[in-house]
């Protein structure tokens, strides 16, 4: 694969990174071309998102100015890829969320379709309803998150299932963090799946305190988890943690 395809394949794949929407096998993937060329997570996708899923939080029908000007934005910067892209000789139908030429400006209106499909009374349960439907299930494991000596007025808890991998972390008092410096990183330990922990994906912290809820992206099956574990790192997060800082510790016994 030449460096170019190379670079459109990553593209891609981190748009859907992004989004929550990467399979195991298309993670792995993603982690090689980062080792093989050196390329880094494109931090406005991460930003893009979180303001998607902070304005879908608040439930608001319109999306904010700020929001649209993104989107039109960086969908416009795409268009002219599109139209020089050549189209294919074989009659093969291509879903326009995995054209290369596309990743971006797809990932870009796929969260406008989502923003605006969420208003109304059909609107998909919050993140904090979801929690708390998640708690009434008899397979769910609650644990509590421990700060560690520079986050000491955290407090929080995990709920996770592992029928359904599905679950959300609860915070308050967790330190505001700037995207562009540096995200939270979510590490799942299962021993019995691999030595190392596995990416629950990343998050930031909004201002406005309170409790914020984050749901658990897992880019690994995990069947029988004994910690989660929160650290600090660079903008998109990495693939392997130093786990140099680390913020909180939720774990059985």
């Amino acid at each position: 694969m030449s460096d170019l395809n190379s670079r459109d394949r990553f593209d891609e794949l981190d748009a859907a990174r992004a989004l929550g929407d990467l399979s195991a096998e298309e993670h792995r993937e993603w982690s090689q071309l980062i080792e093989e060329h050196g390329f880094t997570p494109d931090v406005e996708l991460d930003l893009l998102v979180a303001g998607l899923d902070s304005s879908l939080a608040e439930s608001s029908d319109t999306p904010p100015p700020d929001l649209i000007k993104k989107l039109e934005a960086d969908t416009a910067r795409f268009m002219p890829l599109a139209a020089e892209t050549p189209q294919p000789v074989v009659a093969e139908v291509i879903p326009f969320w995995r054209h290369p030429a596309l990743g971006w400006a797809a990932a870009a209106c796929f969260a406008l379709v989502l923003f605006m499909s969420s208003g109304g009374s059909d609107a998909e349960p919050s993140w904090g309803e979801q929690r708390q439907a998640l708690l009434s299930e008899q397979q769910a494991v609650q644990l509590a998150f421990a700060g560690t000596e520079n986050f000491s007025g955290l407090e929080g808890d995990v709920v996770w299932t592992d029928e359904s991998q599905t679950g959300f972390m609860r915070f308050s008092g967790l330190p505001v963090n700037d995207p562009t410096e540096a995200q939270y990183q979510l590490w799942i330990v299962d021993p019995e799946r691999d030595e190392r922990p596995v990416d629950g994906g990343v998050f930031d912290i909004p201002v406005g305190g309170g409790d914020v809820v984050i749901p658990i992206r897992a880019a690994l099956r995990v069947d029988d988890p004994v910690a989660f574990v929160i650290t600090v790192e660079q903008p998109g997060g990495v693939v392997v943690s130093k786990q140099e800082i680390v913020a909180a510790i939720a774990s059985r016994g």
